[in-house]
Order: C-alpha cells, then structure tokens, then sequence
C-alpha cells in the first residue's frame, strides 16, 4: 500500500495526466483502499480549506441578518411592482435564503463546517459511481479489467480538488469549470490505464459516465423541485 507522504508526487502527475500515478494505483496490493484513502484524504483537505474560507469570507460581509431584512425589503418592492403576492415572494426569498447561507456557511455557527462533511462525501460519492459505472462500462467493451482496479486509478479524479485550499482566501477560490473539466480528463485517463482501452473506446466511456452523472443529477433536481413545489422546506 502506497504512503501518504507520496501523494502529493501522485496528485501533480495525474495533473499533467502521466501514466504512471494511473498504474501504480492499478497494481496496488489493495486498489479501492488506497483509491478511498486518496479521494478521503484530498477533499478533506479541500473541504477544511473551505471551511477556513467560509469563515473569513463571512467576516468581510454585512451582518446576515441586515442583509436579508435588506433582501426582504426589496423582494416586497418587486412584488408590489410585478403585481405579485407579497407574502409568497417573501416566503421563497425566506426559503432559499436559508438554503443559500447554509450551504455558504453565511448563516455562521455549525455552518461554517458544512464543507468538512459535504465536500468529502460528495466526492467520496462521485469517486464511488464514476468507478463502478466505468468498470461496468469497459466490461461492455470487452475490457478485463477488475472494478478494484478501475476504483484504484479513478481515485485520481479528485486530483483538481487539490486547488481547492485557495478557497481558505475569502474571493480567491478557483473556477469550478476548469475543475471539472480537469477531473474529465483525469478519469478519461483513469479509464484508459485500468481497462486497457483504445483511446477513442475510453472516450466514449468517460462521456457515458459523464452522461449518466448528469442524468442522476438532473433526476435529483427535478425530485428536489417537485417536493419544493408541493411544500417547501417542511
């Protein structure tokens, strides 16, 4: 099993998409825990830069509860203006500014620790259904490759995360796009190096988990906004 202290030589040549973090995670005594060791270790560095960050970015603003008497304030305007109920625009500016400074953690205390657990288990769950979904797919394709295998090299996905600890500067945290779109790339290589694939056959893998990510996503809004829709945040 790989230490720790070569992580960071892993994480920068998976960055720059070299072969050899790829292989040395296929042919690890035990792939899927080095895989899990990886991803938990990366995003929980992330998720406590962004929770330093959440807590810096939150000195620097307006005291919430002014800001939201000042959100309310306007959304009663708008609706006095667009001849809407007043008491339904403020019932959704309520609801989504709850949401919006809980996830930020702009509504201080315990929310400020939010992205210790959610950005860990999120990738922790990406890492999860990016792996058992491309190790389903490259069996498709006549791959042999083991899913302990697949699991190992598409640990290296949360590579991109590591730019994450820029966000322990309030205003300075990356773009995620370029983060995603390097993760892509990443598991298009994770693929190739574990199942053994043609370049072209591991690019239709990538993108039919991709694909499948998206739709999964997509069905969780759209549940999200049928459940809102018949009730709110009851």
């Amino acid at each position: 099993m790989l230490q720790p202290r070569s992580y960071p030589a892993f994480i920068a040549k998976a960055l720059v998409l070299e072969n050899e973090p790829f292989e040395a995670m296929v042919d690890d005594d035990n792939p899927w825990m080095e895989g899990f060791v990886l991803v938990a270790t990366v995003s929980l560095l992330a998720g406590v830069a962004a929770a330093v960050g959440s807590f810096l970015t939150a000195l620097t603003l307006p005291a919430p509860d002014g800001l939201y008497i000042t959100i309310l304030q306007g959304g009663r305007q708008l609706a006095i203006a667009a001849a809407l109920s007043p008491a339904a625009v403020e019932r959704i500016i309520s609801e989504v500014w709850m949401l919006v400074a809980l996830v930020t953690g702009y509504a201080g205390g315990w929310s400020h620790l939010l992205p210790i657990l959610s950005i860990p288990g999120f990738a922790i769950i990406w890492w999860l259904f990016f792996g058992v979904l491309a190790f389903g797919v490259g069996r498709a394709m006549g791959s042999n490759a083991s899913i302990n295998a697949t699991l190992g090299a598409a640990a290296l996905i949360v590579a991109p995360l590591i730019f994450f600890i820029f966000n322990i500067v309030p205003f300075a945290g990356p773009n995620p796009a370029p983060i995603a779109i390097w993760s892509l790339l990443i598991g298009y290589r994770a693929i190739q190096v574990s199942q053994e694939l043609e370049w072209r056959q591991a690019a239709i893998a990538t993108l039919i988990v991709y694909v499948a990510g998206f739709l999964a996503v997509a069905a969780l809004v759209v549940a999200f906004g049928l459940g809102y829709a018949a009730g709110g945040f009851r």
